[in-house]
């Protein structure tokens, strides 16, 4: 191997920075050029190695224009694959994906986007958890609460469908609360049943080409912001057990992210993210590179087995 051209988006993000020091504890760093963007011109990321050989800034991903340029930085640097490290991202590179891939030949390490849209709206989440049997909390669209406090009473969750990062996550303890809190369209928020525990995971589970699971490794962490400020990796079977069970049912391509709570010894899975997180480089660190197995496999053929 001479050299490996590979692309970081979103260099300035707590995920992008996970996956950058993942990738340059990689197997690869001997070969690595890595090239990096991010939508604002300072970033954490833009520093970290001097195997940073090219930075760029891009447009927002929503943007029109984000797409062409995505391309032509792949066309100007021979890119042979590409890592999101944005939530915001994810949407117009799966999407594109094809696109990238016949235009430039660079591989894009993310799901379809099938899958991706199930990862990223909790109700359509829920949807996908009831068909295949796997527990999930109980979850309805705001505006069928009380058939939700019906069955499970207060106190409840009230959630972006969509949005991450903690952001406008509320414990509701009644219904007044749930008016007086409601932050957006009906149709955007999804209630949930409350899990009364603070024993929290988040799961990855890592799917090859062929859709096998090769490996799932969990963490018992804390959060702030929505990104995880402190775990302890451990083998606790049952989020295990039912994070392989969701990553069999929905067959990403690569990682997929279970965040789960453990209520009376059962792991009850609450949110899913088809993509890499913020703790690749924790799990990197202790020999679980999901970032090296994705170019293993997805870009080189190669077999992996991460367990």
């Amino acid at each position: 191997m001479n050299e490996l051209n590979i692309l970081v988006t979103g260099a300035g993000s707590t995920m992008g920075q996970s996956v950058l020091k993942a990738l340059l504890m990689s197997r690869y760093k001997e070969w690595l050029r890595v090239f990096v963007t991010n939508s604002e011109p300072m970033g954490a990321g833009y520093f970290l190695s001097d195997k940073i050989v090219g930075r760029y800034l891009v447009p927002i991903a929503k943007d029109p224009n984000y797409l062409p340029e995505i391309i032509r930085i792949c066309e100007e640097n021979a890119i042979h694959g590409i890592f999101s490290g944005t939530e915001h991202e994810i949407y117009a590179l799966s999407g594109g994906a094809a696109e990238i891939k016949e235009k430039t030949g660079a591989v894009v390490f993310l799901s379809r986007p099938e899958v991706i849209a199930i990862g990223t709206d909790k109700f359509k989440t829920y949807e996908f958890f009831h068909k295949h049997d796997l527990p999930f909390p109980e979850t309805v669209l705001f505006d069928d609460y009380q058939k939700l406090v019906d069955k499970c009473g207060y106190p409840i969750f009230m959630k972006p469908r969509t949005a991450s990062a903690s952001r406008n996550i509320f414990k509701i303890d009644c219904e007044a609360q749930l008016f007086e809190k409601k932050f957006a369209e009906s149709n955007e928020i999804v209630l949930q049943e409350y899990l009364d525990s603070d024993i929290e995971y988040t799961v990855e589970a890592f799917c090859d080409r062929d859709g096998k699971v090769v490996g799932v490794i969990p963490m018992e962490r804390n959060l702030s912001y929505g990104m995880s400020y402190y775990g302890e990796i451990n083998t606790n079977q049952a989020a295990i057990d039912v994070s392989r069970r969701i990553a069999e049912a929905l067959k990403p391509e690569g990682a997929l992210n279970v965040q789960l709570r453990l209520v009376h010894g059962k792991a009850i899975p609450f949110e899913i993210n088809t993509r890499f997180s913020s703790t690749e480089c924790v799990r990197a660190h202790y020999g679980y590179n999901a970032v090296e197995a994705a170019i293993t496999n997805y870009l080189y053929g190669e077999p992996i087995d991460l367990n």
